[in-house]
């Protein structure tokens, strides 16, 4: 599975998830989630607001320094997946 060095990081998921799909028929499933979830990260960059509702549903209760750091941490994922 050769992937370009100068393609974006979610070009390289993307190809990634396909090559799953195509090697490994049991694996199918969960890859096609990841490429429709990478599309969507392309498609849709998710707001702070968005971010944070997900961190609140996902994670009640942390400290409120290790929330910041959860919602900053997905923010620089998604400016970075876009690159």
């Amino acid at each position: 599975m050769p992937i370009a060095p100068d393609a974006a990081p979610l070009d390289h998921i993307i190809e990634l998830a396909n090559g799953i799909i195509d090697e490994c028929p049991s694996c199918a499933g969960t890859a096609s989630e990841i490429v429709m979830w990478a599309n969507e990260i392309r498609e849709h960059r998710p707001s702070r607001e968005e971010l944070t509702a997900l961190v609140d549903a996902t994670c009640p209760g942390p400290p409120a320094d290790q929330r910041t750091l959860l919602i900053d941490g997905l923010r620089a994922f998604v400016r970075f997946a876009e690159t």
